[in-house]
């Protein structure tokens, strides 16, 4: 028996039955939204409420919460355990050259530094580059979830993609950090004279935020492969 399509009333009933769950996951949503369809697709449409009824049974709103978590932290734990092997293979191979370059460059940079402002803006770059791959990232993010979005429109609650969500959380912690350490310090401690970086530890912070950055863009390059992200 060929595979039919749904009718227009079908799918409307299907995104409905959906959309009680409120599942937020874009992941989990589509993956139970493509079960459901390829399910009903087997039967005629004498047998669609029955077999609708059938699927609610078993993806119920606990079992489907319980998917997403389960989901949620596989996906934060995914996206660390990639960013680490990333990092790794800085340290090795052909890459180990690029690594010996970018200190060098740094380190270049942050010895000709004359005053306490070239040193800020040294430590600021890879802060700069966190923030414009974050703009960027959003935007890719936002195109990839606008279709799923309009079909679940309605649905009432925010929808986000599991693995795009643990890498912006990674994005935006170097940035909220050096906030919190240049600004909470001052409100509360207002007479506090800081420490004096010296070129040498400018340089070391400045390469470890490049790497993690550049590690984060890698990441993001694979999984944009096959996630919607």
């Amino acid at each position: 028996m060929e595979e039919r399509v749904l009718s227009a009333s079908e799918l409307t009933e299907v995104q409905k039955s959906i959309m009680r769950k409120e599942i937020s996951s874009a992941e989990i949503l589509m993956e139970i939204y493509d079960h459901y369809i390829s399910h009903l697709q087997e039967f005629s449409e004498e047998q669609f409420s029955k077999e609708l009824f059938e699927l609610d049974q078993k993806f119920t709103y606990g079992y489907c919460h319980a998917l997403q978590s389960k989901f949620n932290k596989e996906a934060k734990d995914d996206i660390a355990k990639t960013q680490w092997i990333v990092i790794q293979k800085y340290f090795c191979g052909s890459r180990w050259l690029f690594l010996a370059g970018i200190l060098a460059l740094v380190f270049y940079v942050s010895s000709q530094t004359r005053s306490e402002q070239e040193l800020g803006i040294l430590l600021l770059s890879p802060l700069i580059l966190l923030v414009v791959v974050s703009i960027a990232f959003d935007y890719q993010n936002f195109k990839k979830l606008r279709p799923i979005k309009k079909t679940f429109k309605g649905i009432g609650i925010p929808i986000y993609s599991a693995l795009a969500r643990p890498i912006s959380d990674r994005i935006y912690l170097p940035v909220l950090l050096a906030q919190v350490l240049v600004y909470l310090p001052k409100i509360v401690f207002p007479n506090l004279e800081f420490v004096k970086f010296s070129p040498v530890i400018a340089g070391m912070i400045t390469v470890l935020l490049i790497l993690y950055t550049l590690s984060l863009l890698e990441v993001w390059k694979i999984k944009s492969k096959t996630a919607l992200i």
